[in-house]
């Protein structure tokens, strides 16, 4: 299953709500967040989920404004859930 959200200015609000429900994904693979405006701060909250979650493979956050703490995030997220 893939959910594109590609430009739809969720912001840190909408991330979080997404980090939530990917906590319990048993079906979503891949999921295009690009050019929403998640910031660091949604970033964190993704990359805490993904930490939890298997299924997803493709996560797509280009144009965020992630930073490189956001990066790091889903950098050690990767790592723990490898």
């Amino acid at each position: 299953m893939t959910i594109h959200l590609a430009s739809n200015k969720i912001g840190k609000q909408g991330a979080r709500q997404l980090a939530d429900a990917l906590r319990n994904n048993k079906t979503l693979l891949t999921l295009d967040l690009r050019w929403n405006k998640i910031e660091k701060e949604g970033a964190q909250q993704l990359a805490h989920a993904l930490r939890c979650n298997t299924t997803l493979t493709t996560l797509q956050v280009s144009g965020n404004e992630i930073g490189n703490e956001g990066a790091k995030e889903f950098a050690d997220a990767l790592r723990t859930n490898t």
